[in-house]
């Protein structure tokens, strides 16, 4: 691959407030530069005339220059996405999104490869070798997937799956996985419960970043766009001749346009034949016509006394015999007399068809501006009335003269013959039979149309023409659509992103899931060798972020030039004590080998510190805040804040270090203590968190009112009989959840009966109400001293299936570590009360019960308490004791 001019990094990517903590920066937006001139063009009347695809060109093509012209940085994400903002803004183009300009880069830009793959680091903030990416993606030597490529989170999306799919989608799309688009999708759309996503997608991208990245479909599907190709494709205006055009040879798709470049019809190898064999009919009438002039002209010459009353008859006698009289006429089948017939009719204007005399004909022809033929017409008319006749009408015995008119005749009448069939060979004939004599009307399909609805049309066509309609209805042509592909087994590839399954998002069959990283447990079949990390992690994104460290560490300087890096060098080989010192020292000569051998590869700060903020939140947020952690993910996070803190301050350093804590009983619990308790990770974690306890107030009051909320939003049906629902909160939200619970209860209940009708296969619902530490309990080290308790919500229908599976998840949750030494209580509520009690007695271990009356609260419902923040993830403590549905 050309390697590209290396651009400048920008180490000014952040503005600080005093303090200068991590918490307290804000990243900068920038634009390109110039856009108000730029977008004064998209107002001239010049660029208003332009048809749709005309306009979609000229803004695309601006946007290509601008970013091959951006010199001050290269993470251009941000830039383009507020050029794609202004653009729908000001309604220079409707729904312009970035999949958009990704579709006219690949298809209609026509920039190589190379170029190509400059564009996508320019815009991703990553130029590094793109076989690195096989990290991610299985495409070694220099493999290109066929169609879209698919980044994909999970059904009920979770930050942890947003982050992880959001960067593999920026991955795929800087490493071009397929020759087609890169699709971002979040099914249901962005998560609406997570506080992190304004913080972490709008304020950096802005405001409408999901509605031009990210799609939001339950179920994976291809569409006209993702099917579309340029391969083969020529646009043809319809006064160009039919003969010039080889089917056979280059296996084209004609597509037929007028002047504008609106979509006419196609002009298919099958089309060929038919309409070649009707123009062939009429020919052969016109050449008879021509040969009977010859032999009749010379005949009549050749009578001895040769008056201008007999050329006046001689002109009435072969101009007026009718074109159904001509020999090959004669010789028409019924099909075929009826198909010439119209084609004179319909298309060439001759209103009497096959029963028109020569001379109707040749007056029909100058309604075409054919004038040919009537000009020979006037030509021999003329005659009579000559110098070749003399004064009584005769013949005059003047050879030379005789013969020039002879010579006039001959050629005027192969002009006018060869004037009509070049007129007829032309493409708005050749469709002009196909529509108006066959009756083939034109057979497109919208860039909208899904696979079905394309398989249907396409029938025996070698190819479909894919349109858009401007605002006026008239079509436009962007692409065909090639039979041969699109029964191809593989249509298309998916990344998956924190699940590894086709189930959750309903993936086809006819989509290969190639590449998948995740924690949980995995069940999915491919069809070719993918690449897959399935590993034991708090979070996808620690499996992510170490990833990303080992390509970046590669080619990341940390956005320091090469005399900062040896200043540092020099400052702290002075004092190399202690294990931070060296991994620092070491950290600088690595950057200072990578800088001196003056590599075109780079990384962007400000790219590699977004992504870095990523992943920590998501790490964050899944692990309720490091409550929840493994060594591997301390390690991790200890690694992102360092990292962090580099590149906000220019500078390599470490804010936390393992280093005294290795080989000490309890280390991950002190590892994170540590991380919670350093100033930074403080003001990055307590905005978010004094966010999210006000969120929890807001939604338990909506909720308890019957509104829209976010309370039962994280909500899952699992092993095809189980649903299960988590609420987390905060200490500081108990009082006010205490004063809504039997109105919420009540709710989740209705929800549950609701979904029981429509699929009473799920039958064991659960609900966790879960206390999480909130940002004040972490970083002064007061976890665990609650006054309440939390909960399990448990409901069943009466039925013996449910009441089995009710038992099967008791028996096994009884012996989970959690629950053995645990304060347990449980409570029921309703009039199915008497058998819930008796199912808890024969499954569960002993513990206190209690029967509400039920004027107070009557829900047939029981509720299991323990200990506040001891029984806090669905995935670890519940999901392995649930039961699964025997098929």
């Amino acid at each position: 691959m050309k390697k590209p001019s290396k651009k400048s990094q920008t180490p000014a990517f952040m503005h600080f407030s005093a303090g200068k903590y991590l918490g307290d920066f804000s990243i900068v937006q920038e634009k390109f530069p110039y856009l108000d001139e730029i977008f004064e063009h998209f107002y001239t009347e010049e660029f208003v005339a332009l048809n749709d695809r005309q306009k979609n060109e000229k803004v695309d093509r601006i946007l290509l220059q601008l970013l091959k012209s951006e010199e001050t940085s290269s993470f251009l994400l941000i830039p383009v996405l507020d050029y794609i903002d202004r653009i729908n803004h000001e309604k220079i183009l409707e729904n312009y999104s970035f999949s958009n300009f990704e579709l006219w880069l690949n298809q209609f830009s026509g920039i190589s490869g190379e170029e190509n793959y400059e564009v996508r680091s320019l815009i991703t903030g990553k130029m590094i070798p793109r076989e690195e990416y096989q990290t991610y993606f299985p495409i070694g030597m220099d493999k290109f997937y066929p169609g879209t490529h698919f980044v994909t989170a999970h059904s009920s999306p979770d930050l942890d799956t947003t982050v992880a799919s959001f960067w593999g989608w920026i991955d795929a799309f800087a490493a071009r996985v397929s020759t087609g688009l890169h699709i971002w999708n979040l099914p249901g759309g962005e998560p609406p419960s997570q506080v992190e996503i304004p913080f972490l997608f709008q304020q950096i991208f802005g405001e409408n970043v999901f509605s031009y990245l990210a799609k939001s479909r339950t179920t994976l599907s291809l569409s006209s766009i993702d099917l579309m190709t340029q391969k083969g494709v020529i646009r043809k205006q319809t006064d160009e001749s039919s003969l010039n055009i080889d089917h056979e040879r280059n296996q084209n798709a004609i597509v037929l346009i007028d002047k504008r470049g609106y979509y006419l019809g196609d002009w298919r190898n099958f089309d060929v034949e038919g309409v070649r064999q009707i123009i062939m009919l009429l020919n052969n009438c016109l050449r008879w016509f021509e040969n009977n002039l010859h032999v009749k002209l010379i005949s009549l010459f050749a009578k001895e006394k040769l008056s201008n009353q007999d050329f006046v008859e001689f002109i009435r006698e072969i101009f007026g015999i009718r074109i159904r009289e001509c020999e090959p006429a004669k010789d028409f089948t019924e099909k075929q007399n009826n198909l010439v017939q119209d084609y004179l009719c319909k298309v060439l204007g001759v209103p009497k068809g096959l029963d028109s005399t020569f001379d109707e004909f040749a007056r029909a022809m100058e309604g075409l501006f054919i004038f040919d033929f009537q000009e020979l017409i006037t030509l021999i008319e003329s005659l009579p009335g000559s110098s070749l006749f003399d004064n009584s009408g005769i013949l005059k015995e003047n050879r030379p003269k005789i013969f020039h008119q002879l010579e006039k005749i001959i050629k005027g009448m192969d002009k006018a013959i060869q004037s009509v069939r070049s007129y007829v060979e032309r493409l708005d004939v050749a469709l002009d039979i196909k529509t108006q004599v066959f009756g083939y009307l034109p057979q497109v399909v919208s860039y909208r149309a899904d696979l079905e609805e394309i398989r249907s049309k396409m029938g025996t066509y070698p190819y479909l023409t894919v349109t858009y309609p401007d605002k006026q209805g008239r079509l436009l042509p962007i692409g065909v659509i090639q039979a041969t592909d699109l029964y191809k087994t593989t249509l298309g590839t998916v990344t998956l992103r924190d699940f590894s399954n086709r189930e959750e998002t309903k993936i086809p069959s006819y989509l290969d899931i190639i590449s998948i990283i995740d924690h949980h447990k995995s069940t999915v079949t491919t069809t070719s060798p993918a690449t897959v990390l399935i590993s034991d992690a708090q979070s996808s994104n620690v499996l992510l972020a170490e990833l990303a460290f080992s390509i970046n560490d590669k080619y990341s300087t940390g956005g320091m030039s090469l005399e900062e890096i040896a200043k540092q060098v020099e400052e702290v080989q002075k004092d190399l004590s202690t294990p931070s010192k060296k991994r620092i020292f070491q950290r600088l000569l690595q950057r200072q080998i990578l800088v001196e051998k003056k590599t075109v590869y780079y990384i962007d700060p400000k790219r590699e510190f977004v992504e870095y903020l990523h992943f920590l939140y998501a790490i964050f947020d899944d692990t309720d805040l490091l409550t929840k952690v493994s060594y591997r993910d301390c390690e991790c996070v200890r690694s992102l804040l360092n990292r962090m803190k580099s590149l906000s301050l220019g500078k390599e350093m470490e804010i936390i270090s393992f280093d005294d804590l290795h080989g000490k009983e309890n280390f991950v619990q002190r590892a994170a203590k540590r991380i919670l308790q350093n100033a930074d990770v403080y003001s990055l974690y307590r905005k978010i968190y004094i966010f999210k306890e006000n969120s929890v107030e807001e939604n338990l009051e909506l909720c308890a009112k019957g509104k829209p909320s976010k309370i039962f939003i994280d909500t899952k049906v699992q092993n095809g009989c189980c649903r299960v629902g988590q609420t987390k909160m905060f200490s500081k939200n108990f009082a006010s959840y205490n004063k809504y619970a039997p109105a919420i209860r009540k709710i989740w209940v209705e929800e549950a009966l609701d979904f029981y009708k429509d699929r009473n296969e799920v039958d064991l619902y659960l609900h966790m109400i879960t206390t999480i530490a909130g940002a004040e309990d972490l970083f002064s080290d007061s976890i665990g001293e609650y006054p309440h308790r939390d909960e399990i919500w448990i409901w069943i229908p009466s039925t013996i299936p449910a009441i089995e599976h009710l038992k099967s998840f008791l028996n096994a949750f009884k012996a989970a570590p959690e629950i053995v030494s645990n304060q347990l209580e449980v409570e029921f509520l309703g009039d199915n009360a008497q058998e819930l009690d008796q199912i808890f007695n024969e499954s569960f271990q002993p513990i206190p019960r209690k029967k509400t009356d039920k004027k107070v609260e009557n829900l047939p419902i029981a509720i299991l308490r323990f200990t506040a923040g001891t029984i806090n993830s669905r995935k670890a403590m519940i999901s392995p004791y649930l039961p699964k549905m025997i098929s």
